[in-house]
């Protein structure tokens, strides 16, 4: 559905994407992860039409980015980190007027309004609505056009947990209706509850595009925690000990480091399975946790 092929983008001889590739199937939700400056607000620029690409193609639903933007950008949605409404005017008069703006159709304005359960909220002022409500109406009136692609870029920052949770499920709704959405968060823990696909990129290249359930499922990262009765002779045994306490290992060590504590007369008390999640890969794969 996006088929991203080799594109390269430089500012002022800084290199912002290198030769990046990516395929984003239509109807997922896609995780962009990276540190800050590897490239993911370009790239989300880049297909939203705002910023030109120096080399490589890009094509969206088969239209070519560089000759069809205009046909793009009528499919297309992008829910920015900034509120983009009128505060002093109610919920129903702010969609009412980008509705007509957009020439949205009844059905489209009807579903923008379910999706995000705006219904009961329609006669207050956009001022007095809370945090999460506010970015429910963000969201909105991104819905209006009926886009076939939605792109968000960290929507749920500032926001309590319960209004994030509110925002992600609206999310994971939108599948149901066949929208693609291409989706950015400092929140590991969001991607991993919404999203199908994940890419990483770091300093403008790919480091690795999977399902969330083979990233989450790579042995490499899972580490095991072995309980003992703490003897000094653990010390010089040459294992990870994390307290006097715990030994840390990896799933192809386990048989061999329980062998080597057996060896040396050193009681197990029991053995915990630590299951990967995605913070831990992201810093096994860039080396740091600022997403």
């Amino acid at each position: 559905m996006i088929q991203i092929s080799n594109i390269s983008k430089s500012f002022s001889n800084t290199k912002a994407l290198n030769n990046l590739s990516l395929n984003i199937k239509e109807g997922s939700v896609f995780g962009l992860l990276g540190v800050n400056g590897a490239g993911k607000t370009t790239l989300l620029s880049i297909l939203n039409g705002l910023v030109d690409i120096d080399s490589g193609d890009i094509k969206i639903f088969g239209y070519d980015l560089k000759k069809q933007k205009k046909d793009i950008k009528k499919i297309s949605s992008i829910i920015p980190q900034h509120l983009a409404f009128y505060e002093k005017l109610t919920v129903k008069e702010n969609l009412d007027f980008f509705a007509d703006i957009q020439n949205a159709k009844k059905e489209d304005y009807e579903k923008a309004l379910q999706v995000n359960s705006l219904e009961k909220l329609l006669n207050q002022k956009a001022s007095s609505l809370s945090g999460g409500q506010k970015r429910r109406l963000n969201i909105a009136i991104g819905l209006l056009n009926n886009p076939k692609i939605i792109y968000f870029d960290e929507p749920t920052v500032g926001l309590d947990p319960k209004s994030r949770n509110e925002i992600l499920d609206s999310i994971k709704n939108y599948k149901k209706l066949g929208i693609t959405v291409i989706y950015t968060s400092h929140y590991m823990t969001e991607i991993e509850k919404i999203c199908d696909e994940v890419a990483i990129i770091d300093h403008g290249e790919l480091l690795i595009q999977d399902t969330l359930f083979n990233l989450l499922s790579n042995k490499i990262s899972d580490i095991i925690t072995i309980e003992i009765v703490y003897q000094e002779i653990v010390d010089s045994l040459g294992l990870s000990v994390k307290n006097s306490s715990f030994i840390e290992t990896k799933e192809g060590e386990l048989f061999n480091t329980i062998n080597l504590l057996k060896k040396n007369n050193i009681s197990i008390k029991q053995i915990k399975y630590a299951s990967t999640n995605l913070e831990k890969y992201f810093l096994d794969i860039t080396g740091s946790s600022d997403a």
